[in-house]
Parts: C-alpha cells; structure tokens; sequence
C-alpha cells in the first residue's frame, strides 16, 4: 500500500510539472489564436526559408516566394503518388531532397496503390508533433483533472519494422513518440513497457496488454483507435478465467511464447495478488467484469469517435457506464490538424504546419478555390492541405474535414470522411482501385468470370467486408454445397489479394478488428436491370457508373433486394 501511496504522488507530481512547463507554449497559443494568418503565413516564411536550398525548394522557386499567394502558384497540391519520386529518392539515401534536414525515419501507412507510403519524419516534424502533443495534453489535462490520479492505457505500433536501402527505419510515428517519452512518464504514467507492443502474435499481445493492465490502477483509455479498445474489451471477456488466475499467482500465460527480453521487462508486474484476484473472479462470476468495474479508477476514455469510427462507440455504454468519450485530435501520420482545447474544441494546430482549405465541392476542379484557416466558413465542409517541416508541401491527404466554430480566431474543426471513394473501418483506408484489382485477381484465381461485382462493408455482426457478386452468363458458382466452397474460395482469394494490395488492411485483419470477407450471389441480370433501372430514371446510359466499392444508398438497396441469400466466408472450413 505504501508503494501504490507513494507512485500516486509521484504522478500527481509528474502531472503538475508537466502543466507549469507547458503553461508558456499555452500563452503563446492563446495569442496566436488571436492572429491566426499572421502566425500561419510565418510559419510557411520559415518553412520556405530553410528549405529554399534542397531539391523541391530550387525546383519551385522557394527564393523567390514572398507570400501565401506566390507559394501557392509556384507550388501545385499535391497526392502522396506525386512525392513518391522525391521520397522514393531520400529513401534511396540521398540527401537535401524535400528538406534541409534528414529524416529520422519513416512513418509507414497504406496508399492508393499497393506500395505503402513512407512519410519522411524529420527533427523539425517531430517538434511540430510534439508541440501540438503536449498544448492537446495540457488542455484534456485541465478539461479531466481526475486522470493525474491513475495511469493510462496507450496503444502503440512498433517504432522500426524494416530498414529502408540505405538503413533509414521506418515504422509507426506512435512507437517512435512512446520510446522517447521520459523515463519518469514511461515508469509512473504510461508503465506498460514497450517490448509488449514488439510482440508479433497480437492474441499473445493483447492478452500480455491485458495482464499488465489489470494491476495497474488505470485512469484513462489513450488510443486513436476505438476498435482497438473494442477488442481488448472483448478478449478481457474471452481471457477473463486464465488472467484471473495469472494475477492470483502471479503469472502469465498468454496463448503464444513470450521471449526472454519480453518476460524480463514484464516480471515486475508479476506478483501475484490474492485480493485482486478474488475481486476480479466476483466480477466475473455476477457477470459484471465490464471496464469501468475492472478499473473503478477509470475517470476517462479518448479515441477516435467521428466518421466511421464512431461504430465502435455503441458498446462502450456497457463497459464504460457514464463515464466520459471525449473525442482526440484531428491527424495522422502526414501531420497534426487539430489540438484540443476542451471537450468538443479541435482548434487548427496553427502553429504546427501551414494548412490550406478546399471547399469540398471544388476540390478536382482546374482551378479550385483555395482558403486560409481565418477564411472558413462555420458548417461548411473542406479538403485540407499540410505543408509541414516534414518535406509534405501543399499536401492532400484527401481527408474532408467540417468547420465547427472558433477558437477567438482560429477555426475548430472535425474529421468527416475520406475524399473520394475510400472505406475504412479501423484506418485500412481501402479504395476502389485497390478493390477493383483484387476482386479481378481473385476471380481469375478461382476460375471464374464475373458480370457485376460490389463490395459493401459490413458492421455487423463484426466488421468485414462482402463482395456481391453477378456470375457472367455460363460461370454460375455450382449448386447446394458446391456453391456454398466456391463462393467461399472466392472471399478467401478477394481476402488475399486485399491484404496484398493494402499493408493496413493486412494489418487490421491479422490483428481481428477486421473480420473474414464474405461472398454472396447476386441473383442473374441484377447489373442489367439496375442499368435500365437508371435509364428509366432519365440518367444517360453513357453516365452510368456503378461503384465497385460500397455504392450509393439507392444502387446498394436495389441490389440487396436482389441477393441470393447464400453467405460463405466460412464453408470451406466447414462453420
């Protein structure tokens, strides 16, 4: 008792230090605010100066540039497929490219195609990161000051996953910002070690994640992602039995081997605890082994919860109760968007990067309407833009953001969706191209031709993806049984060729938060009669397109009145 006395002061201490020390990055904020085209077109000033001399900065004149305006008719917007060659270059070794700075690393996620995407991580990014980290962290900090009590529960990504050819890492950013936490914040405030989030098998993971958790006295839930929350909740159920007796005797056993560096970083959460256990067993035995009677110290939980995201928030009433989801901020790898000013306020990270806006609806168009942060108009609907020290200029991350208010006079505002048609349940960010290619492929691995596909992604009853499917006129997928195996040869392969064409959905699959695909059969000249359908409707056959990635409301009742019936993700394992 007098140890857990004495970390509980240790991080009320800690937590204390932190908001002296960020009360002058606070102030600075709070004028800006007040000046918001002043700061950003400084920012841009500085960012352009110092890197005026590398490769991107000669070829657009960065020199030259004396305004916000000569910067955006010497720089075109940009896709991540348009900086592949410039990235493609510092990945190869080469130096002075996008930035006068070298990257430390590379933040991997999925493209548009079937290459990931290297973001360049760069000295003077990550102060940009951070600077937005720890305004966002003094605010929720102030907004939920019951939270310096406990400890919290992060969720990271491994730091280096791979060496680029010339020994640069590259990894998840959230791995890198965690390893370099100080020793006191990763000891008293986010104890879970990080070789915990090394391990490959992610059933061993989130049971280790788990049994660590469950003696420590957790104060806040700190992930991104709900659906990883979900799925730790939902193995603290399946695990409940074998974790409860591991925290009796003090012990692990997780379903996969633990190495020994991993078992050596855990062995001071290893004790065991007759009390804990016994507490933990009555709750699970009156069926109450929910989060927030687990950790009756939970005060908070912060995720994700806009767009498709926002799914996973139904379950959280019956493990968390009433206590509090606050939404966490705006960004990615490519860059910060927002800091949290309080309890529905993401404020434009201004003093972080450079962000231009596009009215959505312009956004393609030959010459768009380009706007400043100060321009915005409440509940109206933009395309961002980062230029950041990371080497990104005039970057489209092709997110769609909404205005939704003022902090004095900057704009607030939230994520809405991907731009274009992107489907992504958990951060897969699934496209229809990527759809397209892997449906075909698959369809040719499987022997068959198809008239008509679509694939619609699915909540319930965990989410997964269908593909609907039309068989060409003679491919019809057999009868009964026969049926049932090649409809699920089919899932299988389109399940394959995605995991090929999108490293996040590989990851979110082998990781469960996504479920197995499934097939199901359009019944024969459903395409045919949705084209007549539309003509009949006054729209031009020559204007008809049908998505192939989760279509419009009308195509997709027209044909979920038209299915078949039959579902096979599983038949050929016999469930």
């Amino acid at each position: 008792m007098a140890a857990e006395a004495n970390s509980f002061m240790i991080r009320r201490a800690l937590y204390r230090a932190f908001s002296l020390l960020a009360e002058g990055k606070i102030r600075s904020l709070e004028a800006a605010s007040q000046r918001p085209r002043e700061t950003q077109e400084a920012k841009l000033f500085k960012l352009i100066e110092k890197n005026s001399a590398t490769v991107f900065g000669r070829e657009h004149g960065f020199a030259s540039i004396k305004s916000v305006a000569d910067f955006q008719s010497a720089v075109p917007i940009r896709d991540y497929e348009q900086f592949r060659p410039y990235i493609e270059e510092l990945t190869s070794g080469k130096t002075s490219v996008l930035t006068a700075e070298s990257p430390l690393m590379f933040a991997t996620t999925s493209g548009t195609t079937a290459k990931p995407k290297y973001i360049p991580i760069t000295p003077g990014y990550m102060e940009e990161f951070r600077l937005a980290s720890v305004v966002s962290g003094y605010h929720l900090l102030q907004s939920f000051p019951q939270v310096s009590g406990g400890v919290a529960l992060s969720v990271v990504s491994p730091a280096v996953e791979g060496h680029t050819e010339c020994g640069i890492p590259y990894g998840a950013i959230s791995g890198m910002l965690f390893q370099h936490e100080p020793f006191l914040v990763k000891r008293y405030i986010s104890p879970i070690p990080y070789e915990v989030f090394l391990i490959r098998d992610y059933e061993t993971r989130y049971y280790t994640l788990l049994r660590l958790a469950l003696v420590l006295p957790l104060s806040c839930f700190y992930t991104l992602n709900p659906s990883t929350i979900s799925l730790l909740l939902r193995r603290l159920k399946q695990y409940g039995p074998e974790l409860i007796a591991d925290v009796h005797k003090g012990t692990i056993s997780p379903p996969g081997s633990l190495s020994d560096e991993t078992l050596a970083a855990l062995r001071k959460f290893l004790k065991p605890d007759a009390a804990r256990a016994d507490f933990l067993q009555a709750l699970y035995s009156s069926g109450h082994f929910v989060a927030h009677k687990v950790w009756p110290t939970l005060e908070l939980v912060t995720c994700w919860t806009k767009a498709a995201a926002a799914f996973y928030l139904a379950d959280f009433p019956e493990q968390f109760g009433s206590l509090p989801v606050c939404d966490i901020t705006y960004g990615a790898s490519e860059g910060r968007g927002t800091v949290f000013m309080g309890p529905g306020k993401q404020m434009m990270a201004l003093q972080s990067h450079f962000f231009e806006f596009v009215p959505e609806a312009e956004m393609g168009q030959g010459n768009p309407k380009v706007l400043l942060g100060h321009e915005l108009e409440v509940g109206q609907n933009y395309f961002i833009l980062f230029s950041t020290s990371g080497g990104l200029y005039r970057y489209n991350i092709n997110d769609v953001v909404k205005v939704t208010g003022f902090y004095n006079q900057t704009p607030m505002f939230e994520f809405q969706y991907k731009g274009g048609n992107v489907s992504s349940f958990t951060g897969e960010k699934v496209t229809e191209l990527q759809v397209t290619a892997s449906v075909v492929r698959a369809a040719d691995k499987v022997g068959r031709r198809l008239r008509f596909f679509t694939v619609i992604p699915q909540f319930r009853p965990e989410p997964h993806y269908e593909v609907w499917v039309e068989a060409d006129q003679g491919q019809d997928f057999g009868q009964g049984e026969e049926e049932l195996k090649e409809l699920a040869a089919l899932a299988m392969a389109v399940d394959t060729e995605l995991s090929v064409e999108n490293v996040e959905y590989k990851t979110k699959r082998d990781s469960l938060r996504l479920h197995d695909v499934e097939a199901r059969l359009l019944t024969p000249g459903t395409y045919e009669a949705f084209r007549k359908h539309l003509t009949n409707s006054g729209i031009a056959d020559a204007q008809i397109k049908v998505s192939h990635l989760n279509p419009k409301d009308e195509a997709r009742e027209f044909f979920a009145a038209r299915l078949a019936g039959n579902s096979a993700a599983k038949a050929l394992s016999g469930t």
